[in-house]
Parts: C-alpha cells; structure tokens; sequence
C-alpha cells in the first residue's frame, strides 16, 4: 500500500524536476558605456533578441549601458570571474591586458573597410584571434565592417598641422599614444565616458574615434572640426570570455554565436548606411570636416619610428594582413 502511494509522490517530483530542467536559464551579462539608444546600444539589442530567440529561452540577456559596469577596463577584468560576459568593441580595449590585439590599430592598414573586413575574415585575422585566446582566455566573435578613426577638436582646425601640439583624448595603450605623438599631437589616455566634460573644461582640446562612437559622446555638442585623417580602420567585436562560452549548453553555445554574427553584421550594414547621415548631423551642429593635408603616405611615412617602437605589434599587423 506504501508502494502504492510513493509512486505517485515520485512521478510528481520527477516531472518537477524536469521541468526545471527545462526551463532553466543562463544568465549573461553584457557591458556597454555607452547610450542604449546608440548603434552600439541598438546592436546589443539585436545580440539579446536573437541570443534569447534561437536559444528558446536558455540564455536571458542582461544589458547594462552608459558605464553602469565600469570602464571597458574595468569590464574586460570583470569577465574573468563570470561579472561581466559580453561587450562589443574595438578589440583595442584588450590592449592593456595583452598589447598584440592592437595589431588592428596599427595606422594606415588598410585602404577601406572591406579590405579590413577580409584580413579579419582570413587567415591573418584567425591566427590573431587565436592567439589571442591562447595568451589570454579572452574570444573575439564576429568582427564587423566599421568606419575610420578621425580628430575630433574644439579648434577650427583646417589641417592635421592645425591641431600640432593639441591634447587629445586617446585610449590608453601604446599603439595610440605612440601614433598621435608622431603625427604631432599631444596624447591624452583617459576613460572615453569622461571626454565629453574633459573638453568642455579644455582638460583635453579633443578626441579621435569612429562616428557612430563620437555621435553616441555627443562630441558634436562640444567640438568645431573634424580632421579626416582615417589613421585606423578597426572593427568591433563580441568579446567575450572563451571558457565562459565553452561552458554552455551546445544549443545555448550555437544561439550566442550565431546571435553574436548576425547582430555584428547589423552593426557594420547600419554604419554604412549612417555614416552620411552622422556626418550630415555634424554638419548641422556646426563642425567643420577638412581633409588632413598631408597624403596617406606621408602621414605613414610620420610613423615609420613604431615599428621599433612596437615590433611584436608591427609582426602581428604584417601577419593580420596575410592572404
């Protein structure tokens, strides 16, 4: 009779369980410092809907912008002990941590971003990446097409020369640092989230960075001329920790980076779609976009010196590159 009764008892708790089961979740944390309403704001939210569509459910992605987690530092270092699980970057931000995913920034690269595209998508691009993870642990997952870096200053600048001497706002790795002073600037490593206020308290008289970046800053709102000296071509990228990705469940696994390359692609085709309409945007606020006055060859030539600097970045921007 005992037997009776504990069958149906055990049949409930093995249903519950497997209900459980099934509806468990993975939590993952995704970074940003900047608005949510950016392109980068918009992508990670392409990156949760996908993520948590074509997981079922498995993953529930948490979205925390405008620096809630700290600075991309801050963040990279939170992803080692499971804080923080997703960010989409220049794989620069990393720089600090381990100096050769700067490869990317070397200046004058690539003639367009197609062509940086394809050195990502190809050999040079995978051994990167690979290495990488091997020296670090932490994954780049779907680099995207993106627009080049200009100089962004509260001058009326009409020319590269016009800004010599000038403090601006670069991350704070060698590869920046290093490039900026050879063209003649003064560089000025700070947190990103801090230069909007920095230059309207000429702490520093400007920054250089991609559009859609500047646009999410407000740097409009603060800046008079933009000197188009396209010195790097640089994607983002999911960064991500690799034995954080490792772990999940393979439909959970196969859903994140499927997510993670669909929603990169949104970013690259809505950059390119923008770009005229962010500058447009510029236009009406007053700043003034000048070509740099020197040729791309004679600003590589400026910065020749860093490949002394810098050889095992240079040695890894050279293999970045192979076919």
């Amino acid at each position: 009779m005992l037997k009776k009764h504990l069958l149906p008892i055990a049949g409930f708790i093995a249903a519950a369980l497997a209900s459980t089961t099934a509806f468990a979740t993975t939590k993952v944390i995704v970074g940003d410092t900047g608005s949510p309403t950016s392109i980068i704001g918009r992508t990670l939210e392409q990156f949760k809907e996908k993520a948590e569509k074509y997981s079922d459910g498995e993953l529930n992605i948490e979205i925390y912008s405008n620096s809630q987690l700290g600075t991309f530092g801050t963040m990279a270092t939170q992803m080692k002990v499971g804080l923080v699980n997703v960010m989409f970057i220049q794989p620069d931000a990393l720089g600090e941590q381990i100096s050769i995913v700067t490869a990317n920034s070397w200046p004058f690269t690539f003639k367009n971003a197609d062509d940086m595209v394809t050195a990502w998508r190809g050999p040079g691009g995978k051994a990167l990446i690979a290495e990488v993870e091997k020296r670090s642990g932490y994954r780049m997952i779907a680099p995207s097409w993106n627009v080049p870096r200009w100089v962004y200053s509260t001058r009326n600048a009409k020319s590269l020369d016009d800004l010599k001497g000038m403090k601006i706002r670069v991350p704070g790795t060698a590869i920046y640092v290093n490039q900026i002073k050879l063209l003649g600037l003064s560089p000025t490593p700070m947190n990103i989230a801090e230069t909007f206020s920095a230059m309207q308290q000429n702490v520093v008289e400007g920054i250089e960075g991609a559009i859609p970046d500047m646009a999410a800053l407000s740097i409009q709102e603060v800046a008079k001329s933009a000197v188009m000296t396209g010195h790097v071509l640089s994607p983002k990228a999911f960064l991500t920790y690799g034995p954080f990705v490792d772990s999940l469940a393979p439909k959970s696994k196969e859903a994140f980076v499927r997510a993670a390359n669909e929603a990169s692609d949104f970013y690259g085709e809505t950059t390119k779609a923008q770009e005229k309409e962010l500058i447009a945007a510029f236009k009406a606020k007053g700043i003034n976009f000048v070509e740099p006055g020197r040729t791309i060859d004679e600003m590589a030539a400026m910065e020749e010196p860093l490949k002394k600097q810098l050889p095992e970045i240079w040695n890894w921007a050279q293999k970045l590159q192979a076919k």
